[in-house]
């Protein structure tokens, strides 16, 4: 029987997980026979009377209405399924963490977890309403505009890195600012290096297959004379297979394959060419008619990320032992976590809509590339993109918690000098910004409590 952390971290005995439901909804029972009600309890007043977790969430929670549960039920959406991907970065943690600290349970809604490990299976169960809740990059989210399902994506996990690899004695020479006319995917011009076009290894129709096509454009490089593509999956571009001069590749399997396995040396990053977005979301009919559903979803995802920041080392050791890990590296898992979870601010996912180009522009730019060659059946206008991105859920989270919207992503460093569309790109992303401060002068709208802290607005 799974446990919840803080009982795998202080070494307790494992409770039913029936029972200490029972004992929950009890609970709720008890509070509302004794007069609590939490819509006495805002924000403000959760601080002045201490109603905070450690974690820094105000309580009590804010509870979806019976009416909403009806719906759900009427749908046959009772309990909401879920769909995660426990090798995803940041999604897999974050949903980790939800699960097992029964983040959604605390807000009323009774919930199914689904394991699954790719955007195709997602969408495969989400599309017909098996699923209410998935996840997958900007790829898969236009699947779901094409087939005009009814979506809403609340949150984005952005700029995970990708990565050119290269065998490690490949004379190619890993990419180098001082050296940018000499050094990364520029030598495969003309066939300096290889006297011979590049065999390039690359998932069609991935991001990373966007991300070549966006270093071929922006480097001048010339299919069938300055690379061949060869469609290869993922399980096999991890085995770094001999044949293969060039892969295109995602953490962590990045960390995997240069750290862990040593089969491979980072060449060039994707990232200076192409910025990952993916999305968690939900079905569309849900905001229509249960929208306190979709912001409790917005709620418990803030405060798994919360939970994680305070209590990393409890979560890595709990999600290192999850049977969904086994045989992954622990220092891996440990990697990956931390640089997309425990790092960032904790405003990471919220989702912009027309920032400095974030997401609208820089997705219709990057949709753009892939419809130019083919991959894509159809160009995307930013009322494709509008039309399912919704940022008011976490904004109402943010200000609930006393928290500023986010001026700029989290991932952007302070005055960055890039330019969506203008590649490649200067330096940016999670590894590149390292331990991020939170609240940091300018983050907080009024005193908020974390981690037995009370901060104050600056």
């Amino acid at each position: 029987m799974q446990r919840k952390l803080d009982e795998i971290s202080e070494g307790n005995d494992s409770t039913d997980l029936t029972s200490r439901r029972d004992f929950f909804r009890r609970s709720l029972g008890l509070a509302a026979g004794l007069g609590i009600a939490p819509a006495l309890f805002s924000p403000e007043t959760a601080w002045a009377t201490g109603r905070y977790t450690e974690w820094g969430w105000p309580t009590p929670y804010r509870r979806v209405s019976q009416k909403s549960v009806q719906w759900l039920k009427s749908k046959g959406w009772w309990p909401l399924q879920v769909a995660w991907n426990p090798l995803w970065s940041d999604g897999n943690v974050v949903l980790f963490v939800m699960m097992h600290q029964m983040l959604l349970e605390k807000r009323g809604i009774e919930v199914h977890y689904v394991p699954l490990l790719a955007a195709a299976n997602m969408n495969e169960v989400f599309v017909p309403g098996k699923v209410q809740v998935a996840q997958a990059g900007s790829l898969g989210l236009l699947r779901l505009i094409d087939l005009s399902v009814p979506t809403a994506a609340l949150a984005v996990y952005p700029a995970q890195r990708q990565a050119f690899l290269v065998h490690p004695d490949s004379p190619l020479k890993s990419f180098t600012p001082d050296s940018p006319h000499d050094t990364g995917l520029v030598q495969l011009k003309g066939q300096k290096v290889l006297h011979r076009p590049a065999v390039v290894g690359i998932t069609i129709g991935s991001t990373t297959h966007m991300g070549w096509l966006l270093a071929a454009k922006t480097l001048g490089l010339e299919a069938n004379r300055d690379y061949v593509i060869k469609n290869t999956a993922p399980p096999d571009i991890i085995t770094m297979p001999q044949g293969i001069d060039v892969v295109g590749m995602w953490e962590p399997n990045v960390l995997l394959m240069t750290q862990f396995r040593k089969n491979a040396r980072i060449v060039e990053l994707i990232d200076r060419y192409e910025i990952f977005t993916g999305y968690s979301y939900m079905r569309g009919e849900i905001e229509t008619h249960a929208p306190d559903v979709v912001q409790a979803y917005a709620d418990a995802f803030t405060e798994a990320v919360l939970y994680s920041r305070l209590r990393s080392t409890q979560v890595l050791k709990a999600f290192a032992a999850d049977p969904s890990q086994l045989g992954r590296e622990p220092k891996l898992i440990e990697e990956d976590a931390a640089t997309h979870v425990f790092d960032p601010k904790p405003t990471l996912n919220y989702i912009f809509l027309d920032t400095d180009g974030f997401y609208v522009p820089l997705e219709v730019f990057q949709a753009g590339v892939m419809y130019d060659a083919g991959i894509l059946k159809r160009r995307y206008g930013p009322d494709d993109y509008r039309s399912v991105l919704r940022p008011q859920y976490l904004k109402d989270t943010y200000k609930h918690l006393g928290w500023k919207t986010p001026s700029a992503p989290a991932f952007l460093p302070e005055h960055w000098s890039g330019k969506v569309g203008n590649l490649p790109y200067p330096p940016y992303g999670l590894m590149y910004m390292g331990k991020q401060a939170f609240p940091a002068p300018g983050d907080l709208t009024r005193p908020w409590s974390f981690g037995g802290k009370l901060f104050q607005p600056a």
